[in-house]
Order: C-alpha cells, then structure tokens, then sequence
C-alpha cells in the first residue's frame, strides 16, 4: 500500500502540462492497474478471512479463530508481540499445535522455538522441521495445517497455484476472554429491597473487612450453625411465569427471580479471609445460614415493589445441618425451571435435590382458601410423615405480598453420583406420543462427553438409608450417619432408561489466549460443570448469525462454566510465587454450546471461552443510565478480585457463575442471562440468538 501510494504521489508531482498526450494516457493506464491490483488485493484479502472462519468439526477440520486473516505480504511473520491490552495475540501456528506434545516434557510449539533460536532459521522452517520428526507435530507444520483445513476443497483455486505465500502470511488468533465475549443489551443490577440495610455491609468496612467480620462473629449469640448476620444475595435463577401461576400474580409480573441470600461470600481479596481466625474464617466462608431469595420481574427486569421474599427454607422443611456435623449448608444455590407448565425448584445439597413451587399474590386467585391452609410435618429422622401435601412457606423478608407454596418435598436426583452439582432439566416434545407431556432430561455432564438421563421429575424410588450411603460414599468407608437430609436422599427420582452418551465435543469454535501461555497443557478443568440450559434455537435462529448453515434441525443451546483448578502444589511453600501467580486457581471463565435435541444429544458446536464483565462503577450510589435494576453497594468489591491469567488482568471478576439463561419472554430472537460475580452480587443481561450463533460458529 505504501508503494502505491508512492507511486501516485510521484505522478501526481510530475509537470503534466510538458508531458506528451501518449505518455499521459501511459501514466493513468498505469495508475488504473496498479489501483486495480490493490483492490482485488483487499478483495481476496477480505474472502480468505471469511472462509478461513468457516470449519466443519463433524470432519475434524483445524478451527480458525473469531476472523482469522492474512497479514501483510513482506514474507512469513514470526514476531507475536503484543500488548497485554490487545484484544488478541497473533500465532503463524494453528491451536491445535499449542496442544500437541513433541515428547512427554515438551509441548510442539516449545522445541519449534529452539530449535529457531538454535539454527537461525524461520519459524514456518523450524516448524516444518519438527513435524517432520514427530508424527505429534505434523499439524504445526502451517502448509498442513490449512490443507487440512481446507480438506482438499477448492485449494487450488483459492490460492490459484500460489499457496505457498497465502500459507506464509497464515495468522492465528488468541482471543482475551473480555475480548471475545458476546454482545449483550440491558444489563440489570439485581438487589432484594426485602433484605433490612442493617443486614447489609456498611460501604465504610470495606476498607478493614477483617475486623467487620470479626466484630460480627463475636456479637452472634447463636455461632455459626445460623450465621453471621448479615447478607448478600447472587447466583440468579430465571423463569419465565407459566400461565397456570400467572393468573395469580399481578398483569406486569413476567419472570420469576431466585437468589442465594447468605453470609458465605468471596467479596473481598483473598488475603483479607486469610487474616481471619479459623472459627470466623468458618463462620464467613462455610456457615450455615443460606436462604432463599424469590422476586416478580416485569418485562424490563424490575422488581415489583413488595413482591420480593427471603425465605429461611431449609428450617422449615426441618433440614437444617449444623457446622458439628457437616461442612456445608443444606442447600447451595437455586434454580428455577419450567417443565410441562409447572415450575420447578433446584438446590444443590449432597448431590441435587428438586421441588415444585406455586406462587400467589396476596388478593390474587381463585379464592379457594385452600393456600391459607396448607402445611406439611417437616423432616424427622423417624416416623413416616406424608412429605407430598403442599406446603405454604413463611417468608423471614418482604411481608406477605407473595405468597410462596412448596407443592412436596425435594427428590433427589442421583445420577450424577455424590457430589454432582448444578445439573440442567430440560424438556422436548414426546416423539412417540406427540399428545403427551414433554419428556423430561437432566444433563448430567457437558464435556468432554455429553451425559443426559431421562427423568419423570414427579415421581421416585424409595431407597433404604444404606444404598444412599452407598450412593454417597467411597466403598470401604464408614456409611453410617444421622441426617434428616438423607430422608430426601432415600427419595430417588424415577429414570427412563439408561444414560445417554455423545461423542466427545467438538474443539472450540475460537481460540483463547490460555492455548497460547500453556502449550501442551490445559490450564482449566475439561469437565466442564453446567451452567445454564436450554434455550431452542430454530433452523432460522442457526442460519442468521454464523458462517455454517450444514444443520438440517433446530438445536439446544446452553451456557458451560469451567475454571483453574486447585492442586496441592499452590500450598507448597517451595514453589515460587511468581509461578503460583501465572496460573491462579479457581478462576472461572465460560462458553456456549449446541446439542441436538434427541438423545444421544450429541453436541454440535461450542464457542471458546469468553467472561461477562464487571457491574459499572457508579456515583453516589446510583446505577449509570446505561444500566438497570437497584444499586447495589456490593458491586463495587468485584473489581478487587478480577480475573488473572499469565500476569494479565482481565476486566471481568474471578468467579463468574452464570446460572440462568432462558428465552426471553414474547421475543423468541433474544435470550436472557443471569450471572453472579465474586459471590457477592449478581446481574441479568439480553443477548440476542443471532450473536450467540456467531460465537459458535464464527
């Protein structure tokens, strides 16, 4: 570009007026070629990054990245320097390179590196070299890589017999995680007025939260079997009313809203919990006291005044655990979902645990009188109590305005094993049976293989208390204790069948800059847990905002979470800190994915991996106009604990749990997800299909 520039300033400088008429018509012919050269330059520029962008998984093709493209022609470019700040990191090597292991100590792309500095020579050289020498590294050979990229098809003539330099100039990108996230409109702020300011952190603490804590745990007479006293609500669940329970609520009541509301946080540095004793460090991070939080949405994501509860539920269905015994609370975090028009309570306890809620406002409904009355036993260790009568909770919060009803008590889904958490239900049309209910899965497990059973989410198996130690515990371990929890355990939702299997899933459909950091290692846990499913996504949806249209039915989408793990080598005093720094643990980071909507639900499409960000900071305790819902004082801590990776600072928090993500309602072309930040405060935002289909297939 610079040349042709040159060249037209040179003529341009040139006494036109002394020029003969022939050599006038020779300069602008020449002009008009060298501008027409330009163009189809950009032109074919332009088409090889969007084809470059296009992979078929299904026949292993090599992904590109989000727009992968071709850099300047002055000859193969091997410096990746970059700014911590770029949005991406640029690699003449495909990702699956930065995977692949030369040996079992090196990684391909380390030995490519020195055998450069070794020899002198360049890096599509040294590469060509060493995939030669392990079979491991023939894909970092670039000139493979892109055959087999392009699987043989039309190679020719899109590089029109002059590959080579195409193959040359090929760049790779590593996307920033707050660089690759998707487009999202109206993002919401989500704070329970219900919750009394004498229960909230006072902002001036913050700066000495040790002692704040401290003071807390001296003044609770009651210890830490029922918390500290005071509260923090994140980790939204959504739903959008079904209609049966929308008849009893108010005409603006759109989405019901469920939060976690608990002591137990991570707000604040980590350094600042370490300065704790040990029985206040307890009572902060693992006591007891874990509520349920229930608002009315309308259709923008604001509260209805006086319809938001903080219910104390695990007392009053008599589950209530004590730190003596356990090292947890009953129930973790909810969920909500709707299946077949009723709508359904999750809770992660030992393993998962499910309920049917109603809803009524307060003057509202049919006037039966019957919700007045409704009550259960709660949970004994003995006796055989009838769980299954509905049960009108008592709200700790926020008056009498919503009146809350547990319809039976939890079942408990078992086939994830012990431990298994944050599993999704989703429903699809019976196929066998059109006329009847949606049958009913639960996705067990999302990568690297899919797991899903079928459930009938109303019905189960008595278990003796044996087989749920058995269920609970490692075999030869001592399988005696004396829970009320287990009373749920004994009640084992019903399984159709047996557990479906997918193949494994495809690679991501971008790359991500922890590849680039770790060759030959991965950093995050590849069993990655679910956070949020599903949403249906019709032909029409797949085929208006991506780069492949090779589906020929509608898809389910879901949204996975992943993280560092910790390993026993972070508490090694001999390991530098500066290593331990490179590669922080439980920093989270998520993605998208795509199944189909029958067993074996095999997956589709998955995007790399992408963080939401931080609440905006505001101003005198008001929210910015660019940001809805009720302010809230906590918002402000995530940024003291930010995402870090390889000594980068991503603008986004370090724990980020997405946990809803529905369609939104009377738009079938967005979808509406809800985040919590740091276990400290949580957000809803929109986005639409059209850019969650241009993240999985860019």
């Amino acid at each position: 570009q610079k040349k042709s520039q040159s060249l037209v300033s040179l003529a341009s400088s040139r006494p036109l007026k002394s020029a003969p008429k022939s050599a006038f018509s020779r300069s602008n012919i020449a002009l008009t070629i060298i501008f027409t050269a330009i163009v189809i330059l950009l032109v074919n520029h332009w088409w090889l990054a969007v084809r470059l962008s296009v992979s078929d998984a299904q026949q292993g093709h090599v992904h590109s990245s989000l727009t992968s493209f071709l850099r300047d022609y002055s000859g193969f470019l091997a410096d990746t320097s970059h700014r911590s700040d770029d949005p991406f990191i640029l690699s003449p090597f495909c990702s699956r390179c930065f995977r692949s292991k030369y040996d079992n100590k090196r990684a391909c792309v380390e030995v490519i590196n020195e055998k450069q500095q070794q020899v002198n020579i360049s890096a599509h050289e040294a590469a060509k070299q060493v995939s030669d020498e392990a079979q491991n590294c023939k894909i970092c050979d670039p000139n493979y890589c892109l055959d087999l990229y392009f699987n043989g098809t039309q190679k020719e003539s899109i590089f029109d017999g002059k590959r080579s330099r195409f193959y040359d100039n090929y760049q790779t990108k590593f996307w920033r995680f707050d660089r690759s996230r998707p487009k999202f409109t109206s993002p919401t702020t989500l704070t329970l007025p219900s919750i009394p300011k004498e229960n909230r952190i006072p902002p001036h603490r913050f700066k000495n939260i040790s002692s704040y804590f401290i003071e807390k745990y001296e003044s609770s007479p009651l210890g830490y079997d029922h918390g500290i006293d005071f509260l923090i609500e994140y980790n939204p669940g959504l739903a959008v009313i079904p209609p049966k329970i929308k008849k009893k609520l108010p005409n603006e009541a759109v989405y019901l809203l469920s939060l976690r509301v608990t002591p137990a946080n991570n707000c604040f540095p980590h350094d600042e919990y370490k300065k704790l004793p040990k029985a206040v460090w307890e009572a902060v991070l693992l006591g007891m006291k874990n509520h349920l939080g229930l608002a009315l949405l309308d259709d923008q994501y604001r509260i209805l005044p006086g319809y938001d509860v903080v219910i104390q539920l695990d007392t009053q269905i008599g589950l209530k655990r004590t730190m003596k015994e356990y090292d947890s609370p009953t129930f973790m975090d909810y969920r909500l979902f709707v299946l077949n028009g009723d709508l359904y309570l999750h809770a992660n306890v030992d393993t998962v645990a499910v309920s049917k809620l109603d809803l009524r406002a307060k003057g509202f409904g049919d006037g039966d009188g019957n919700n007045e009355s409704r009550s259960i036993p709660p949970v004994r260790k003995h006796g055989n109590e009838n769980f299954d009568r509905p049960y009108k909770l008592r709200n700790l919060y926020g008056g009498d305005l919503l009146e809350v009803t547990l319809q039976r008590q939890f079942i408990t889904i078992w086939s994830g094993g012990h431990g298994g958490k944050n599993f999704a239900l989703f429903s699809v049309p019976n196929v066998t049976h059109p006329v009847s209910p949606d049958s009913v899965y639960v996705e067990i497990n999302i990568t690297p293989e899919h797991h899903v059973q079928q459930v009938l989410p109303d019905e189960y198996d008595q278990l003796t208390l044996q087989q749920v130690f058995e269920l609970m515990w490692k075999k030869g371990t001592k399988k005696k204790r004396h829970a009320n929890i287990d009373k749920i355990g004994q009640r084992s939702m019903k399984v159709v069948g047996n557990m479906t299997k997918s193949d494994e899933s495809p690679e991501a459909s971008f790359h991500t800059t922890d590849q680039y950091w770790f060759p030959g290692k991965t950093p995050f846990k590849v069993n990655s847990h679910g956070g949020a499913c599903c949403v249906s996504f019709s032909l029409d949806d797949i085929n208006m905002g991506g780069t492949q249209h090779n589906h020929h039915e509608p898809l389910l989408v879901g949204i996975a979470h992943t993280k560092v793990p910790w390993q026993p080598w972070y508490s090694k005093d001999h390991i530098p800190q500066e290593r331990k720094d490179m590669l922080p643990h439980t920093h989270y980071v998520s993605f998208f994915y795509a199944f189909d909507p029958r067993p074996p639900f095999q997956l589709r499409a998955r995007s790399g991996y992408f963080c939401l960000g931080h609440t905006p900071l505001s101003r005198d305790g008001q929210l910015p106009p660019t940001e809805g819902g009720i302010f809230n004082q906590h918002s402000i801590l995530t940024r003291d604990r930010p995402l870090k990776q390889h000594n980068v600072t991503y603008e986004c928090p370090q724990i980020e749990y997405i946990s809803a993500f529905v369609e939104k309602a009377d738009d079938k072309s967005s979808t509406v997800v809800g985040y919590g930040m740091n276990d400290c405060t949580a957000r809803l935002i929109e986005i639409e299909k059209r850019e969650i289909v241009r993240l999985l297939y860019p």
